[in-house]
């Protein structure tokens, strides 16, 4: 397990001077397959308390070398994921499980819909390729814009990075379907098609807040954090999956600065919905407005916080934060230090916190 991250990080080092190399996305999965892995080997044989997922999870016995493989280079997620837990894939194979233990519903219609998405994402994507480079929003010309114009190049640049990963995700998600991979039981007489799903496109682009957009992100990559990190650590939760997440990209200093302005913005989220969103739930239109408020505050907050990961190096991204004067980072540490003591929460959410 330590050689396959220590491999996969030395290479990311290694690549302005070895472009070659070429260990991405698939190395990236296959450090969490065999982290996962080893992690329900422990809670098999672990005497503590787990909830009841990392228990249904573990593993008491060592799976054999043919499994084991199976499981790293299994063909449809080979490419670009997503991850996969291993009893589910073991289920899967075996047709075994409470999901596999009867007729397994056809995956034509839930596929066909998400191969038809991914197909819009890549017209999207090939229509619009002039924008797929970051760095033009911190062009000369692009700061000669009027910051109306600007902020809404910035937005649509961003998204159009979002929509590279839409495409792979739904892509890979379509196929795990049509070999019989994915089935998640039922919804009101309806078959689910999504115990792999990455990406909720939908979801991340009409959310309302931080929490929801990471809620509809690389969700099997949010699922494995919670697992190894979130789960295991006895304080700094947010903290420890934000520094996993940042190891496990690899070694850009643009990575590090989104990850710690994620943070940031994860934790005056929740210490502002706590201070501030009862006041709003008088009257519906309060309602309406703290929505539609909390709406273009996400959205501006994903760009902000997106910026430096995509460009992978430091300076563009403190070339982006001088330019709008580190305003979600000056926002985001008044929010979480100084906004409880103007605005107290409520009482209840106060207990729920120390809780």
């Amino acid at each position: 397990m330590p050689g396959v991250h220590t491999f996969y990080d030395g290479s990311k080092l290694l690549a302005p001077l070895v472009p070659y190399i070429g260990l991405d996305s698939d190395k990236m999965v296959m450090v969490q397959k065999v982290t996962l892995l080893a992690f329900s080997l422990h809670d098999g044989h672990a005497k503590k308390d787990l909830s009841d997922t990392l228990r249904k999870e573990s593993l008491s016995e060592v799976p054999s070398i043919l499994a084991y493989l199976s499981y790293l280079f299994k063909f449809q997620t080979i490419l670009a994921g997503p991850l996969s837990i291993y009893t589910d894939y073991i289920d899967y194979i075996n047709g075994t499980g409470e999901l596999y233990g009867k007729a397994v519903p056809s995956p034509f219609w839930a596929a066909f819909k998400k191969l038809l998405t991914a197909f819009c994402f890549g017209v999207l994507i090939y229509r619009y390729a002039d924008f797929s480079e970051p760095e033009q929003i911190i062009s000369p010309e692009a700061f000669t814009m009027p910051f109306y114009q600007w902020l809404g190049l910035f937005w649509f640049v961003i998204f159009m990075q979002r929509a590279q990963y839409y495409y792979v995700w739904i892509f890979s998600d379509a196929v795990c379907n049509l070999s019989g991979f994915g089935f998640n039981g039922f919804a009101e007489n309806e078959p689910k098609w999504d115990k792999i799903t990455n990406v909720d496109a939908w979801k991340v682009e009409t959310a309302l807040s931080f929490k929801d957009t990471l809620d509809g992100w690389n969700i099997t990559t949010m699922q494995w954090l919670r697992r190894v990190a979130y789960e295991r650590v006895p304080k700094y939760r947010t903290a420890s999956v934000y520094l996993l997440s940042a190891i496990w990209h690899g070694f850009f200093l643009g990575y590090y600065l989104t990850f710690v302005t994620g943070a940031l913005i994860t934790l005056a989220a929740r210490t502002v919905r706590r201070c501030v969103r009862h006041h709003f739930k008088t009257k519906l239109w309060k309602s309406r407005l703290y929505d539609f408020t909390t709406f273009f505050a996400t959205k501006f907050a994903l760009m902000y916080a997106t910026f430096p990961f995509v460009t992978m190096n430091l300076s563009p991204g403190m070339i982006l934060y001088r330019r709008l004067y580190f305003c979600i980072h000056i926002f985001s540490i008044f929010a979480i230090f100084l906004l409880p003591k103007i605005l107290p929460p409520l009482r209840s959410e106060r207990i729920t916190k120390e809780k």
